[in-house]
């Protein structure tokens, strides 16, 4: 159909060149475009979003079912019994390593609960005795070795270090007069078996005789049996009624001003065992004339290894005499 450019009048017959309305010469219109609905590139888009849309739903489904998978497998492995692995042989006793000695290597205690532990040697294995019971060791900051205060005693307690070297070990003594000492001093190491045990030197003999007879006086005092130290139950039955009857109660013994020696005249080691002659010298007060006084005592004492410590075992009187001339009323088999 054609269209007049100049009014824009449709031709109504076929071959004319000429516009009915207004003359102008008539050329063909342009076919219209044709037209799709919806429009192809809105199409495009819905169908790009509809896919995010299915994809974003299809994994927050997949998450949701992985949380819920988790959940039930946790609750499900709390309510089921936690079976333990058994051996081949379901009758072979089942026994555990015994826990070690050495807490870890950190500051455990705080300072006022420490005693430190001084002449030690840096060794893996090491054991530590409090009175003949093992306890454990720290190591501070510093590097320092030290153990938990709290477990001494209230006076006159003895440590005992016991230190691997090589294929052998190695032990040392030291004293602690009081719990609220800050160190405690270890003196020469010396060779012993895996539990401690060794042929006791002069220098053990003198703090073992020291800390024995302090106690000695100090039950007198109280008369009490139990205040006995380093003291096996034979011993302590021997002077029970001594002690308990008040056999002594005519001084009041200073204990700081009295002490216990040994002579090495006579000195005799058994299995286990040493045998010696001793001196107690003592100082107190008379309980009724208010004077000072002093005396030794002479015995002899032998010593036996009893629970990881040396204790004393049996006690006889002896004269000056016989302490002189090494006379021992003990035989030292």
């Amino acid at each position: 159909m054609k269209r007049c450019p100049q009014c824009g009048a449709a031709s109504t017959r076929p071959g004319e060149k000429f516009c009915a309305r207004c003359g102008a010469p008539l050329t063909e219109a342009p076919a219209p475009e044709e037209v799709t609905w919806p429009p192809q590139a809105a199409i495009r888009r819905r169908r790009r979003m509809i896919a995010a849309i299915v994809a974003g739903v299809a994994a927050v489904v997949v998450l949701a079912g992985v949380l819920i998978w988790l959940v039930a497998a946790r609750a499900n492995s709390r309510t089921q019994p936690v079976e333990a692995s058994a051996p081949a042989d379901s009758t072979a006793e089942v026994t555990s390593e015994p826990a070690p000695t050495q807490a870890p290597v950190t500051a455990a205690l705080a300072e006022e609960k420490r005693l430190y532990l001084e002449n030690l040697p840096t060794a893996p294995g090491m054991r530590i005795t409090v009175d003949g019971q093992e306890t454990p060791w720290y190591t501070a900051e510093d590097g320092r070795f030290y153990i938990d205060r709290t477990v001494l005693g209230e006076s006159d307690t003895l440590l005992r270090a016991i230190v691997p070297s090589g294929a052998e070990y190695q032990t040392s003594l030291a004293l602690v007069s009081k719990p609220s000492n800050p160190t405690a001093s270890f003196g020469t190491m010396t060779t012993c078996e895996e539990d401690g045990y060794n042929n006791p030197d002069g220098e053990y003999l003198d703090a073992m005789l020291s800390v024995y007879y302090r106690s000695l006086l100090k039950a007198y005092n109280s008369r009490k049996v139990s205040d006995l130290r380093f003291s096996t139950d034979l011993n302590d039955q021997s002077w029970t009624e001594a002690i308990t009857m008040g056999a002594y109660d005519a001084v009041e013994y200073d204990l700081a001003q009295s002490d216990m020696g040994f002579t090495t005249t006579g000195l005799g080691y058994g299995d286990h065992k040493v045998t010696l002659n001793v001196f107690g010298k003592w100082v107190g007060v008379n309980r009724t004339s208010g004077q000072t006084e002093t005396g030794t005592d002479y015995m002899t004492i032998q010593a036996i290894w009893q629970d990881g410590i040396w204790q004393i075992d049996r006690c006889l009187p002896c004269t000056e005499a016989d302490f002189n001339n090494g006379t021992l009323q003990l035989s030292t088999n």
